[in-house]
């Protein structure tokens, strides 16, 4: 009985020695932490405390934009103050709990802690950032308007007309049959004629004609001649598309806004060639 009651004191004493242990550890990594911390919200708030007047990269204009920029000056003095307030009260209550407690490191602690976060609430409170912000948007704002001045808008660009678009047809439709390789010839072997072409016009719009060209190229060279007319359409500031066995080219800004090819010269040994123009009115 003797050695079993000499054994099971033994055990508690190792586990009150581990758990001693661990409480020193774990008050050392608290302590770390509670220093640390401090020192690291200290060091922030001052560097906003610093910084708080600085404007970025573009100085502010107008006179809404100076009050957007002390307005955020402001917010984070006051963020950083309040932050600070907190974990002041944080470090009095373990400088308070530690001297009931009797524990002088902690008291030491918590006094240390307090002082350096009091430090800091002063010195962000004396930085003075603010209202060197409000000093130079006093400064600026004598010569700056209350916003930014809206922009004129732009004149609207003149519609396209009939006449203009039927022009600008022709001239890609030339500069298609120009690309292509000679002898150029319709499907029944006659030369192609650029202003004997038929345009077709379908209404677009409320009061607008949009104009189209349906024609058959035969030419010495069909797939070359597909190459090189894709490539002219390209240059002409076009984008390119692609839809089942055809070659698109458009645009949204130009008078001809939609070009496209297919090759057929295993069918009809033709190349077939489609262009239509953007919405156009009648000329004044």
């Amino acid at each position: 009985m003797d050695s079993d009651r000499k054994t099971i004191g033994a055990y508690d004493g190792d586990i009150r020695r581990v758990l001693r242990s661990v409480g020193r550890v774990f008050g050392v990594v608290l302590a770390v932490a509670v220093v640390g911390g401090t020192l690291v919200l200290c060091a922030g708030a001052l560097l906003v405390g610093v910084l708080a007047d600085d404007t970025g990269y573009r100085e502010p204009r107008t006179a809404v934009e100076w009050m957007q920029a002390i307005d955020r000056a402001a917010s984070a003095l006051m963020f950083a103050a309040g932050a600070l307030a907190v974990a002041l009260v944080v470090t009095c209550v373990i400088a308070v709990a530690g001297a009931f407690a009797r524990r002088t490191s902690w008291s030491v602690i918590g006094v240390v802690c307090s002082g350096l976060l009091a430090l800091a609430i002063v010195g962000v409170g004396v930085s003075g950032q603010v209202e060197s912000l409000v000093a130079r948007a006093v400064s600026a704002v004598g010569n700056a308007p209350a916003v930014a001045p809206i922009p004129s808008p732009s004149p609207a660009p003149d519609p396209l007309t009939v006449d203009d678009a039927r022009q600008e047809m022709l001239a890609m439709f030339s500069t298609t049959i120009d690309a292509a390789a000679a002898p150029v010839t319709t499907a029944d072997g006659s030369p192609l004629i650029v202003d004997a072409a038929q345009l077709q016009a379908a209404p677009c719009g409320e009061v607008g004609s949009r104009l189209a060209l349906t024609t058959e190229l035969a030419t010495a060279d069909n797939a070359a001649s597909l190459v090189a007319i894709l490539a002219a359409w390209d240059a002409a500031g076009y984008l390119p598309d692609r839809a089942m066995q055809e070659d698109i080219r458009y645009s949204t800004a130009l008078p001809v806004e939609r070009l496209s090819i297919r090759d057929k010269t295993t069918v009809d040994g033709l190349l077939h060639v489609s262009i239509q123009s953007a919405c156009a009115v009648a000329g004044g």
